[in-house]
């Protein structure tokens, strides 16, 4: 496997604007935690219904929060997803995502470009510590933009544990000024954590490594016209759900550490992820190629500071709208001052999801021709419509076919056509700025081949 760090560190001596704040409800910004766990999709957790006991420690920081029931991711892969995380726009606004490629050529894809505003650029102008662990080394690359307005950001493939060290150091040696800390967890992503984790409910995984496992229902599924023996799907996701759980400890650590500093009623907390994942699901499995829904369908908890009671949130929302949903914990006129860059209020847009093609390995595969298209969709209400650049368009109703199985789009031809204009509307606009396509080294490369991308 790959291994890639990257530290960089910078004095930013800006003026602490938030000092003289005086908003509604509060006049004292927050400290912010934003944790995304790659590849995991809701219905994973054990708060979103799941029946396995995969994150106890998720499932009671939901207990007292924000849950967002019907959170969509804007793309299927890390880059498009994390960069609407960031910036509070839709891959075709941020143009972070691939492009055009020959076939047979390595896959390739734009970065942030420098004159999209981010989040923590954003924060670090009102005065705020900045700071990011992130384990997925090479799509949260610093050059790819998105350590831009971090004093440190830290990029390495590591395990939870491990990465939570640095994490735990950070905030035990942080001053007094509050602080927006990004956490990247990998251990659900392939190749899945699925060693053993002590006091865990789960039942053991295969020893079989993550890896061969997953390349064999890969071949099965997406190599083959029938679906996959039901035991090898069940011990990879298996695999996955022990991946999940790894992750969930490591959270855990995370939020007993804010406790032990005396940081809870200080500090808002938001826990997501950039997509799902597939295990057979529409003839895919694992993720980067599709907009359905177990790609789509992604955890999204804020808990607000000081916040006891949960509650559920049903409102269609997306990963572009939280940047929006921090602000609402911000005093009125630094709240103001953000809301420039960053679009609002949450849940005030159609979430709209892209995927340009799919990466290299897919591409180069005997199945490649499949994923040699655009795929574009928009939610309104229960209906969700995919727009493809094959001419396949799909039309969905959620609330009665979770599963999408039912094409609507040839017998309810109006909503059809309804939606397909409100599409094109949503994505009529040029984006604000494109960066150049990702220059990858070796080392990078070596990393995405574990991944399962080259």
């Amino acid at each position: 496997m790959g291994l890639r760090s990257t530290l960089t560190t910078a004095a930013l001596a800006l003026a602490p604007a938030w000092a003289c704040a005086g908003g509604a409800g509060t006049t004292t910004p927050p400290n912010v935690v934003l944790v995304t766990i790659d590849t995991l999709r809701a219905d994973h957790l054990g708060c979103y219904g799941y029946g396995r006991p995969t994150s106890p420690a998720i499932d009671a920081l939901a207990a007292g929060a924000e849950r967002y029931t019907r959170c969509q991711a804007t793309s299927a892969w890390t880059v498009p997803s994390h960069a609407s995380l960031f910036t509070g726009r839709f891959p075709s606004q941020h143009g972070a995502h691939n492009v055009p490629t020959p076939r047979g050529e390595e896959q390739r894809f734009r970065g942030l470009a420098s004159g999209t505003p981010t989040l923590a650029e954003a924060l670090a102008a009102e005065g705020y510590r900045t700071a990011a662990f992130v384990a997925n080394a090479v799509y949260l690359a610093p050059k790819l933009g998105f350590g831009r307005g971090f004093e440190v950001y830290q990029a390495e493939r590591l395990g939870a544990d491990a990465l939570n060290e640095p994490i735990l150091r950070w905030l035990e040696e942080r001053d007094s000024r509050p602080f927006f800390l990004f956490v990247n967890y990998m251990d659900a992503h392939r190749p899945y954590a699925a060693d053993p984790l002590p006091g865990s409910a789960l039942p053991p995984a295969s020893r079989e490594h993550p890896g061969a496992l997953l390349d064999r229902l890969c071949e099965a599924v997406l190599g083959g016209d029938r679906p996959a023996p039901r035991e090898l799907t069940e011990a990879v996701v298996l695999q996955y759900d022990t991946g999940i759980a790894h992750a969930d400890r490591a959270i855990g650590k995370l939020l007993g550490k804010l406790r032990e500093l005396g940081l809870d009623d200080s500090t808002l907390v938001v826990v997501t992820s950039d997509h799902g994942e597939s295990f057979g699901e529409h003839r895919l499995v694992e993720h980067s190629k599709d907009v359905y829904q177990p790609l789509l369908h992604v955890p999204l908890i804020v808990r607000r500071p000081g916040q006891g009671a949960g509650r559920v949130d049903e409102r269609l929302i997306s990963l572009a709208d939280v940047p929006a949903l921090i602000l609402e914990s911000m005093p009125r006129d630094v709240a103001a001052r953000l809301a420039r860059d960053f679009p609002g209020p949450p849940g005030g847009r159609e979430p709209l999801a892209e995927q340009h093609f799919s990466q290299s390995r897919d591409m180069r595969a005997a199945w490649g021709a499949r994923f040699e298209r655009v795929r574009e969709a928009i939610f309104a209400g229960r209906y969700k419509l995919i727009r493809s650049s094959d001419g396949f368009h799909e039309l969905y109703d959620l609330a009665a076919d979770p599963g999408e199985q039912a094409n609507l789009f040839g017998e309810r031809p109006e909503l059809a056509a309804r939606l397909l204009q409100a599409l094109e509307r949503a994505l009529a606009a040029p984006p604000e700025a494109t960066g150049a396509p990702a220059a990858l080294n070796e080392a990078e490369r070596a990393d995405l081949r574990a991944l399962g991308y080259l």
